[in-house]
């Protein structure tokens, strides 16, 4: 597994062996950032379950400005480390654009893990199983945790999950890759404004 594009590209990632991590592959993360292009310039990231950071090193790699990576897999949290050592380096990044934190993000409150903070992307790719049966948090407590106005929230799912019924809070913009059972797609959502 490498990183695709940018800066870091051709960067190799470590991922954790037998630990139950599932990386995004490289052509759903491709899909996904030739998509967002332009927009990952100079934004700031939030990658949740972030179990290799794929998804917020990829995008350090485009061009964002900053990504904090939360992770509960003590194993996979040294992945994280040495893989933001290799794309802070090659991307040319300050230490504080790359932030490793633990956390268990079913357990503890949201507003503990990085403060008062909100985030132009945030990257959810929790374990398919949380799908079933904490999507209504995932989405309406945890991301909107995160968010601000103009936050976009992209998810990796199976591809026949519907998460309509799910959040008033979220705008579906796009899905990428093939409906079907078992099947990564990416769904692109977009914060809904509240009204003025």
């Amino acid at each position: 597994m490498r990183i695709t594009g940018g800066k870091a590209r051709g960067i190799a990632l470590k991922s954790p062996k037998d630990h139950g991590t599932r990386p995004a592959t490289d052509r759903t993360r491709e899909a996904l950032f030739s998509s967002l292009a332009l927009s990952i310039l100079d934004t700031t990231c939030l990658d949740l379950f972030a179990g290799t950071g794929s998804y917020g090193f990829e995008a350090l790699s485009r061009g964002a400005k900053s990504c904090q990576f939360i992770e509960h897999n003590r194993v996979a949290i040294d992945c994280l480390k040495q893989n933001a050592q290799a794309v802070a380096k090659s991307a040319e990044l300050c230490s504080e654009a790359v932030q490793v934190k633990q956390f268990d993000l079913l357990k503890s409150d949201p507003n503990t893990h990085t403060g008062p903070q909100s985030f132009d992307f945030i990257f959810l790719d929790p374990p398919y199983t949380l799908w079933e049966s904490h999507a209504e948090y995932l989405l309406n407590t945890l991301a909107l945790s995160y968010a601000h106005e103009d936050t976009q929230l992209i998810l990796e799912c199976p591809g026949d999950l519907s998460l309509d019924e799910v959040s008033s809070d979220w705008s579906l913009k796009k899905r990428l890759g093939k409906s079907g059972k078992g099947k990564p797609t990416i769904a692109i959502y977009q914060k809904i404004k509240s009204a003025s």
